[in-house]
Parts: structure tokens; sequence; C-alpha cells
């Protein structure tokens, strides 16, 4: 009896983890785009009257690792504002309905390019499926699946996280490697041509006079 009880119990929990990856929460949108130099990108998103929103940025690779950021509501009043910064994020109350709009700009820059990160979350998530539903205690299930799904978008996020740290580290590894690789081939050059000096300096020393030149100069 004992062991048909873990088996259900395990069945549910598995059954329960199927459903937290086929399902979507909350309302977002998280991409990585490149923005050119002395150029200017925005994005729009709709947001209804008194809902929450979650703006989060971060400059993975590119020049000083900088860009300037707007976000407007819909009457194109700046809600929120920064310049040259390299990450941040920025949770507001949508005053009013309708598209808000979020600009990235890398007028600043003439001549590097920038890869930005950009979280845009709207709206609240939702209690799971079954619970939160009733005004009862929880039992221990449901207490074990919220802390799953917790769980869960903590791993998400710390996911996305290592990989902007990793992508930022790997190019300025590469970065750093095409310097070295050019200091190196200028310090070959100039080797290659200190030696060649020297080599038709020591042979004009030991090169042998005609005797016209030995008379003429007695």
């Amino acid at each position: 009896m004992i062991k048909r009880k873990g088996c259900i119990d395990f069945c549910l929990l598995g059954f329960f983890l199927y459903l937290l990856g086929s399902m979507s929460f909350v309302e977002a949108v998280e991409f990585t785009f490149d923005l050119a130099d002395g150029a200017e990108d925005c994005f729009y998103e709709e947001i209804k009257h008194n809902t929450s929103a979650y703006l989060e940025f971060q400059v993975s690779a590119g020049g000083q690792l900088d860009v300037d950021v707007t976000l407007k509501n819909p009457k194109g009043d700046i809600i929120y504002e920064q310049q040259k910064a390299t990450f941040d994020s920025h949770q507001f109350v949508a005053d009013i309905s309708g598209v808000y709009q979020a600009c990235f700009s890398n007028k600043f820059s003439t001549f590097s390019h920038k890869f930005v990160y950009v979280d845009f979350q709207v709206g609240e998530e939702p209690a799971l499926p079954g619970v939160d539903e009733h005004a009862t205690v929880l039992t221990q299930m449901e207490t074990s699946s919220q802390s799953i799904h917790k769980s869960l978008n903590d791993i998400l996020d710390a996911q996305t996280h290592h990989r902007l740290r990793e992508a930022q580290g790997r190019k300025r590894a590469e970065e750093l490697n095409e310097r070295v690789m050019w200091w190196s081939c200028a310090e070959t050059a100039a080797v290659l041509t200190i030696g060649i000096i020297q080599i038709l300096v020591l042979r004009n020393f030991f090169t042998d006079r005609k005797p016209n030149q030995r008379y003429s100069r007695l």
C-alpha cells in the first residue's frame, strides 16, 4: 500500500511538471538584437491601464558596453531614461492604456555596434491551475508545486544571466586574442626588418672595395 501511494505521488508530480513546461504564464518578450553604430532601435508593447510591467536590459558585447535607453508612455512622456548604461531594470505600472515605446540608442558611437539583451514582461503571473483557487489551507502537494514552480523560474533567470555573462566573457576573450595576434604580427615584422637592416649594414662593412677606389683615396 505504501509503494502504491508513493507511485501515485510520483506520477502526479511528473504530470504537474509537464503542465509547468507546456503552459505560458505571463506575456513576455525576451530577445537579443544587434544595435548598429549611430543607430536607434525602438520596440513597442501594448499595455492596459493599471497593469504592471518590467523592463530589463544588458549590453553583452560591443564598444564600452554602454547604450542610451528611453521608455515612453503612449502620450510620449518619458517615464524612464538612462544614458550610457551597461545594464539596468525598471518596473512600473501603466497609468494609461496604449502602446509603450522602449528605445535603445547608439548614436554616440561612430564605429562600434552593440549586442543588447532585452526582457520585457507585462502583467502579473497568474496562479497555478488548481492552486490558490480556494480559500482553504494549501495541501502539502500544492505547497510543493508552488515551491517547484518558483524554483524553475529562478533557474531560468539564472541560466539567462549566466549565458549573458558567458557571451560577454567570450567576446572579450576574442577581442583580446585579436589584439594579441596583431601585436605579435607587428613584433614579428619589426624583428624581421631590424634583422634585414643589420645584415645589409654588416654586408656593407665586409664588402671588398675596387682597386681604383683605394688609389683615389691615397
